[in-house]
């Protein structure tokens, strides 16, 4: 409540808020550590010996990197506009063997990963035992990284950079598709009431071990509609599922008690969440102010609506492309990029709003606004 009454008089006496790249606001966000899935794997996958899905061949990354980094997308995802908007470097993977300055923070996620063992274990049947890094797994790798911070900076320096960073959880699809409407098992056992209720509670537990490692300013990132996702819609004719949109909303809706439950749980500490729900689902299905024309069209893969997985990037045996690309000035009119991926375009919308909306899409407030506290 302090913190929430300092930025209400901040903004009433006309002060500057701030960041780093030209914006005339000055924010003390000496790091970004990001866990989670897709949403925020800025290249952890590549360097497992046996991923489930990778990205780290053309054509990722076309837009902004030009070349493929391991996002699953054609550029920078929302946690890389984050950082910058902050004067930061865009996120580089833990994992990344060349990477090891984590003074600015380092991302966790992994592609396909969940809160519990048993989506892990689903993804292994599936694929052949391919293997992903879940949240449990990246926050035994942020305890190395804090061990290497209090190493260079010493343990007073190392506690005040992480009180003042900023940690960010973006994760919770995974384990609604291939944890339970794809686990016939998770469905005999929990309702979806149930199973949502278990991601909540396991993001609660999560939230307080990186709490008691020093974490004070935290935002849990809200599900999309991941029902009217490219490869969704392509198996149910067109439209979006429904059962996995219905999740997610039901997911989104226990946000705020989990908030409070945190706020409460851990003294001193300001958590908030996304709702970008209505947002995406509004831009997916009549996006044409932001000039959006193709809704669960993806830019690039194969089959209906280039929905099929795994296929962007495909070739053959002699190196020719085996998938559908859009043209590079056509890009801009497509909210996904591959089967279940966005576009940057749709991360660079969707920072914004993270950075600086009202309400409607951060509670209790923004990200600019937890940066002052």
């Amino acid at each position: 409540m302090f913190c929430v009454a300092a930025l209400t008089l901040l903004a009433l006496s006309g002060a500057e808020a701030s960041d780093g790249v030209g914006n005339g606001r000055k924010f003390d966000v000496p790091a970004i550590f990001s866990f989670g899935d897709s949403t925020a794997d800025a290249g952890t996958n590549t360097f497992l010996a046996n991923p489930a899905f990778l990205a780290n061949f053309t054509p990722y990354g076309q837009t902004y990197f030009h070349r493929p980094t391991g996002r699953f997308t054609d550029g920078r995802l929302w946690i890389d506009f984050l950082a910058q908007e902050f004067g930061l470097p865009v996120m580089r993977a833990y994992l990344d063997p060349s990477f090891k300055d984590y003074t600015k923070g380092v991302d966790f996620a992994s592609s396909g990963s969940g809160n519990f063992e048993t989506t892990k274990t689903m993804l292994a049947a599936i694929f052949g035992g391919r293997t992903v890094v879940n949240t449990d797994e990246q926050i035994r790798h942020f305890r190395q990284v804090k061990a290497s911070l209090i190493r260079t900076l010493g343990k007073t320096a190392a506690a005040r950079l992480l009180a003042r960073s900023i940690y960010v959880f973006s994760t919770g699809s995974n384990d609604i598709s291939w944890g339970y409407l794809l686990n016939a098992t998770m469905q005999q056992i929990y309702t979806p009431d149930q199973f949502t209720t278990r991601i909540i509670n396991s993001l609660y537990d999560s939230v307080q071990e990186l709490y008691a490692e020093g974490a004070k300013k935290i935002v849990i990132n809200g599900l999309g509609p991941i029902g009217c996702l490219p490869g969704n819609v392509k198996s149910n004719n067109g439209s979006c599922v429904e059962p996995a949109n219905n999740m997610t909303k039901l997911f989104n809706s226990k946000l705020p008690e989990l908030q409070q439950r945190l706020t409460l749980k851990c003294p001193g500490s300001f958590i908030i969440f996304t709702d970008k729900y209505d947002f995406v689902e509004n831009i997916i299905k009549n996006g044409s102010e932001y000039g959006f024309t193709k809704g669960s069209t993806a830019c690039c893969g194969t089959g209906a609506f280039n929905g099929d997985l795994g296929a962007c990037g495909a070739v053959d045996a002699n190196g020719t492309a085996l998938y559908n690309l859009c043209p590079k000035e056509k890009l801009g009119e497509y909210v996904f990029w591959d089967y279940a991926h966005p576009t940057e375009k749709l991360y660079h919308l969707v920072s914004g709003i993270y950075m600086n909306g009202g309400t409607k899409y951060m509670k209790p407030f923004n990200i600019s606004q937890l940066a002052h506290c």
